[in-house]
């Protein structure tokens, strides 16, 4: 082999390298990754069903002001800590109940960061509002988490109606 062909087969080799390792890295999730992130969505779920001034979600929710929030009846995007600690304070004067669960859950993690689509759904009675009515939940979610200090912690929220 010459100088010129051995030089163009490294090359390649270099390059095929080059696309396979970033690639492979980004597919990678270590075992204890996935369980903090799941454990994140749990705790975030148990959190949704408590009624409170608020305490359930900050523990589960970072701190930043980064953070987002995009509920069902949404008009805009809730944006930092601050903001959310006051939204979840206010969203739960208006239930009685709010039990939700979340299926066909597919997490995927590239290094701290997680996200988490799914659906959430909730028959009619497991949601009450103070004001009597009973609605059905029917959701398509995207959860973000991100590893802070060593805690998986959920950084954003946006659920929509799922399309009929």
């Amino acid at each position: 082999m010459n100088r010129r062909s051995m030089l163009a087969l490294i090359s390649t080799a270099f390059a095929w390298l080059w696309i396979a390792l970033p690639a492979s890295n980004a597919i990678a999730q270590p075992a204890e990754d996935m369980e903090g992130a799941k454990a994140a969505s749990k705790a975030f779920y148990a959190a949704l069903a408590v009624i409170d001034n608020g305490e359930a979600m900050e523990k589960v929710w970072a701190h930043t002001p980064y953070v987002t929030y995009v509920g069902p009846r949404a008009k805009s995007i809730i944006v930092g800590w601050d903001a959310q600690k006051k939204y979840w304070v206010d969203a739960n004067k208006l239930f009685l109940q709010r039990n939700v669960t979340l299926s066909d859950q597919q997490i995927h993690i590239n290094g701290n960061l997680a996200w988490e689509m799914g659906q959430e759904t909730g028959d009619v009675g497991d949601v009450k509002m103070k004001d009597g009515s009973t609605p059905k939940t029917d959701l398509i979610v995207t959860n973000v988490y991100e590893k802070l200090d060593g805690r998986w912690l959920i950084v954003s929220h946006h659920v929509q109606p799922k399309p009929q």
